[in-house]
């Protein structure tokens, strides 16, 4: 039976009251005062740009990254190929603690709520607070599509890796839900290019 793939909840309500305050009046400070000095990239900057880089790579090199081959001494070309999920799941950061995307959740709240989001929106827009308010809701709402799509995306990945050991599984099963987890992938990347160019990330 195929494992359901839970969504988590909205990003948007993680925030506690206490949390939302200090957002609104770091907001308030540096709107008065617009010629605040900013930082370089932060380590979360890092890890959103390293990590639409690579959910990129991976789209474009999908069947590669998804196709095993095995190889041996008496046959050193490429034969013997087997779909395979473990990339994408090493990509999202569900298997691999290496990836910039993992514990990706942690690294939006602190973008969000620790002041950076605002310091950035506050240098760009100045005192156009609408304009603010716009990008710093488009944010949010990247950040909740993006936390669902990676987490459906993995998901699929990992019944994908089931696929033929499962009764009645075989290739064609592990290949159909590779395929329906590169759904998930691009919007994952789409929403990672969303926070990207709010946070003018280059």
């Amino acid at each position: 039976m195929a494992k359901e793939v839970k969504s988590p909840p909205n990003f948007q309500h993680r925030r506690s009251g206490a949390l939302t305050f200090a957002h609104t009046a770091c907001l308030s400070v540096i709107l008065l005062n617009p010629l605040t000095t900013f930082a370089a990239q932060t380590p979360e900057d890092v890890k959103l740009l390293e990590g639409y880089k690579s959910v990129t790579k991976l789209l474009d090199t999908w069947e590669e990254s998804t196709t095993n081959c095995k190889t041996s001494n008496d046959n050193p070309y490429k034969g013997n190929c087997d779909r395979t999920p473990v990339k994408v799941m090493d990509v999202l950061g569900y298997k691999s603690t290496t990836s910039p995307l993992f514990n990706m959740e942690k690294t939006l709240i602190k973008v969000s709520t620790g002041g950076e989001l605002d310091r950035v929106l506050a240098k760009r827009y100045g005192n156009d607070a609408e304009k603010i308010r716009a990008e710093e809701n488009r944010f949010q709402v990247a950040a909740d599509s993006y936390l669902q799509s990676a987490d459906e995306g993995s998901g699929l990945a990992y019944i994908s890796s089931w696929g033929e050991a499962n009764p009645g599984g075989g290739k064609d099963r592990v290949e159909l839900f590779i395929e329906r987890a590169r759904n998930d992938v691009l919007t994952a990347q789409k929403n990672l290019g969303v926070m990207v160019d709010v946070l003018d990330l280059k």
